[in-house]
């Protein structure tokens, strides 16, 4: 019994669990504009958020937030909107990498 229990916790120290990171983004920007809510594809929402995280080195959004907001840029091609806009409002992002950059 002892035998198992000491190669369990054997085990389970041999193989650290990976700690998760999160981070938040509040009003992101690329080259100075907002980040628009859509990609050029015409992908809104999510497919956008998770380019957002990508970029940063995370593995995707957990959370993002849109609202109404001008001008913004698209993350992928660069294209603006000038008129009726959605940007994120925030976005939060995901990752068990542990060698994110300090930020």
């Amino acid at each position: 019994m002892r035998a198992a229990l000491a190669l369990a916790l054997a085990i389970g120290l041999a193989e650290p669990a990976a700690a998760a990171q999160v981070r938040n983004f509040f009003a992101p920007e690329v080259e100075g504009a907002r980040i628009d809510a859509c990609l050029a594809s015409g992908a809104c929402g999510r497919p956008a958020a998770d380019a957002f995280c990508k970029q940063q080195g995370y593995d995707s959004a957990v959370i993002f937030q849109r609202e109404s907001f001008a001008p913004t840029r698209a993350l992928d091609s660069g294209r603006t909107c000038s008129g009726s806009c959605t940007a994120f409002r925030q976005v939060k992002c995901f990752t068990t990498k542990s060698d994110l950059a300090a930020m």
